[in-house]
């Protein structure tokens, strides 16, 4: 993938240890020149079962891309990315519409886009945006979400909904911001102190592996995403990178994976099973040969 030289990024997303399928999607896109430098990042974690929350989340994002990487159109980013929450709403009500089992279906939307010196954000939902300056991780969004009794989203793109009221703000950059976009199956997990400690070292492909590894290690009960950028420059520059990102989970192997204490088999049954079979067998030899084992243990040892 080719992005504005003024940006360095990571990403990763793994179904967990609990999940079956991944119902996160991410979305990495940007425009160089003579369009104009921008990079688009954004998350999404879709609701509504296996296939609905994955299909929601994906079609989200198709429909954010589609407006806000438009690279013909002359209106301000704001307003372009204004579009594309709307267009991400239609298009997944839309296909719940067409898909009776995907009627209740929905999806966070959390929008990262960095021009130089600028981010523009949007957000909708419970994935969050964090800027880690000095090693401290602070959270730029607000969560669109009940957590007591249960976790139940305030806000979200679908659920049965039309139209969608998004979160829109604007700051500028420095050179040495790092961004986090998380799913919940990441922050859920993490205090925030953990999150700027894990999140402030490496490189942002290692940094983004380690935020998922680390929320896998705490259990992984949830899809865990990740995307970390750097801001390496404020000035526009013709010049872009090409930079090398993983099209599967992160890693391939879940063995690679730490698997938490809590989900680790338990030896107690083996154990049980191992002594039920010495039963038998000193049952049986007693029985069936007249020969009883823990008496010759007795005499020889």
């Amino acid at each position: 993938m080719n992005v504005p030289a003024a940006f360095a990024l990571g990403s990763a997303s793994h179904t967990g240890h609990v999940r079956v399928n991944n119902e996160d999607d991410y979305l990495l896109g940007a425009l160089l020149q003579p369009a104009g430098e921008l990079l688009l990042c954004a998350v999404a974690d879709g609701m509504g079962g296996a296939a609905g929350g994955a299909e929601a989340s994906r079609a989200a994002l198709r429909g954010l891309g589609t407006t806000v990487l438009d690279d013909e159109s002359r209106e301000p980013l704001a307003e372009r990315l204004d579009g594309g929450f709307r267009a991400a709403a239609a298009r997944v009500h839309e296909q719940a519409l067409a898909v009776p089992a995907l009627h209740d279906m929905g999806t966070t939307l959390t929008v990262l886009c960095l021009t130089p010196g600028r981010a523009t954000v949007g957000h909708i939902g419970d994935s969050r945006l964090y800027r880690v300056r000095g090693g401290q991780a602070e959270q730029l969004t607000d969560d669109h979400a009940l957590r007591v009794p249960t976790n139940v989203l305030t806000r979200c793109i679908g659920g049965g909904q039309a139209e969608c009221e998004p979160d829109f703000h604007g700051f500028d950059t420095l050179v040495g911001d790092r961004f986090l976009l998380l799913t919940d199956g990441v922050w859920a997990v993490l205090a925030d102190a953990d999150v700027g400690r894990i999140a402030a070292a490496g490189a942002p492909q290692l940094a983004a592996e380690a935020l998922v590894a680390a929320a896998l290690g705490a259990g992984g009960p949830d899809n865990a995403t990740a995307i970390v950028v750097d801001v390496t420059a404020t000035a526009p520059s013709e010049r872009s990178r090409a930079i090398e990102l993983p099209r599967d989970e992160r890693p391939d192997a879940r063995s690679v994976w730490p698997r938490a204490e809590s989900l680790r088999p338990p030896v107690w049954p083996w154990l049980a099973f191992a002594a039920a079979l010495l039963l038998i067998l000193a049952v049986g030899l007693r029985w069936g040969l007249d020969w009883d084992p823990i008496t010759w243990l007795r005499r020889h040892w």
